[in-house]
């Protein structure tokens, strides 16, 4: 399975690629702007797109490049892990720790549990919840938003790729392949045994912290939010580093899938 790693102005700093076993690295399709393309030289495929077109275009390069493939989208800056089974009702521990980096076995394994939910009509989008977070006592909960890693059949994708403005905000482009996915009939998938890491490294210099401001993203959010019904502006603020303070916004996720079933627009 192909994994797509888009990057910008972190040519030196590529936690994710670092951090995959090697046999998994043959895997990836790094995805560098022309104007850096000669400056990467890690052992792995490459996708050039033009400079300065922003993450939402680039994202929607990467869905058409991939086609009908079943492929990963994953943030340069994410570490991978797996948690011990032991969280897990009826399971004896696999591991002497809490959790591991995800080694060779461990990602195969992952790659056939994507592949299980894929063949089922209604999934399409699969994710992996933050390693931050303690464990739920469940290994998969439905409906929410994966951030940063993502996994897509793009088979069903193809079916409504043409129908939607990809790059109708500059940020968010987590949140509304999310709510498309969702609003098309497909529910997703998000894993809490097999999780990923990326507070520490979120927002650090280079990628969307180039252009990021908080004024920035709560225009471009805004834009979002007026196309979305599903999407609300709240009167609650957090903090990001080298961002600022942004504005939260409410998502009703189960409502977007309601009203992609209730419409069956699943195509086929």
């Amino acid at each position: 399975m192909k994994i797509y790693i888009p990057t910008f102005k972190r040519v030196d700093n590529q936690l994710t690629f670092t951090n995959l076993p090697d046999d998994i690295k043959k895997n990836v399709i790094m995805v560098v702007q022309d104007q850096e393309k000669d400056q990467y030289k890690y052992d792995c495929e490459y996708l050039v797109v033009d400079n300065n077109i922003g993450i939402a275009k680039t994202r929607e390069l990467i869905y058409r490049h991939a086609g009908n493939q079943r492929f990963g989208m994953l943030d340069d800056d994410v570490k991978l892990w797996r948690r011990n089974t032991k969280y897990y009702p009826d399971e004896e521990p696999n591991m002497e720790s809490s959790k591991r980096v995800m080694d060779s076995k461990d990602w195969k394994y992952w790659f056939s549990i994507v592949n299980s939910f894929f063949d089922e009509d209604n999934i399409m989008h699969v994710g992996n919840r933050e390693e931050g977070l303690p464990p739920l006592g469940k290994r998969y909960y439905y409906n929410r938003l994966p951030m940063a890693v993502h996994w897509i059949d793009g088979s069903k994708l193809s079916g409504f790729i043409d129908d939607v403005d990809w790059c109708i905000a500059e940020v968010g482009e987590d949140l509304v392949f999310t709510l498309e996915c969702l609003m098309h009939g497909y529910k997703n998938v998000i894993t809490d045994e097999f999780v990923m890491g990326r507070w520490a490294t979120a927002f650090d210099k280079g990628g969307c912290s180039e252009f990021r401001t908080s004024e920035f993203n709560d225009k471009e959010m805004m834009k979002i939010a007026k196309k979305y019904d599903f999407v609300y502006p709240e009167n609650d603020y957090e903090v990001l580093k080298n961002i600022g303070k942004i504005r939260r916004f409410g998502v009703n996720f189960d409502g977007a899938y309601e009203y992609g079933t209730s419409n069956q627009l699943i195509f086929t």
